[in-house]
């Protein structure tokens, strides 16, 4: 009874305070897209219309969602609101990197700046184990960037510099192990896809396609299924 009373206080709490947090991220990114249109910063954010309610209230729902998936697999309240972080933001930088075949350094900075904050917590939570904490984190960022870095050099440049950092970035969460799961789980969503727009004629074998959002699906994916 206990732990089924804190499975539905973390599901609350967690979900709706990173569902908040998560709006925010997308306003940020949003307001990046929106700065020559809008006024003040602070002014864009107080400002409510349909389109933020819609994305506020998705936020929420899919916090609360995935909280609930992620205390079935027993992840403590901090991993959560680290996964949960990184996909809010992978969401804005799916829709531009499709659109225009770009992933901002901003936006990335935003999932690195949330990193910082997140690992500095889980030091303070848990100090005796601040050196796994610091292997888990810099190995994977490390590792994951370094092992993208060369395919960006073996593919002659087919794979973007944004597609390396960014998973430098997912490593920084992720760690590398899972991180691995994700380059697996994307180039095969990519390699699906590809396929089925050759064989519908769409495109042909020399296009080229956006990779962050088979990069957002992956991640979804994996962090969903608990890999």
């Amino acid at each position: 009874m206990r732990k089924r009373r804190y499975g539905e206080s973390m599901v609350i709490s967690v979900g709706i305070g990173t569902g908040i947090l998560c709006y925010l991220l997308n306003m940020l990114c949003r307001y990046d897209e929106e700065t020559e249109k809008k006024g003040g910063r602070i002014r864009y954010f107080l400002k409510m219309d349909g389109k933020k309610g819609m994305v506020l209230a998705l936020c929420l729902a899919g916090c609360i969602g995935m909280t609930w998936v992620f205390v079935q697999y027993r992840y403590g309240p901090l991993k959560s609101i680290r996964y949960l972080m990184l996909l809010a933001v992978l969401y804005p930088i799916a829709w531009k990197d499709a659109r225009e075949k770009i992933i901002p350094n901003r936006w990335l900075a935003y999932i690195l700046v949330c990193r910082i904050v997140l690992f500095v917590a889980e030091i303070i939570c848990f100090p005796d184990l601040w050196l796994e904490n610091v292997t888990f984190t810099l190995f994977g960022g490390a590792v994951s960037g370094a092992v993208f870095l060369i395919a960006y050099v073996l593919s002659r440049h087919a794979i973007g510099m944004g597609d390396v950092k960014l998973f430098a970035v997912i490593g920084l969460c992720l760690g590398f192990r899972t991180t691995y799961l994700v380059m697996v789980m994307s180039l095969i969503l990519s390699a699906l896809y590809g396929t089925g727009m050759v064989l519908r004629k769409k495109k042909s074998m020399k296009d080229e396609i956006a990779f962050g959002p088979f990069i957002a699906a992956g991640t979804f994916v994996v962090l969903f299924i608990g890999a």
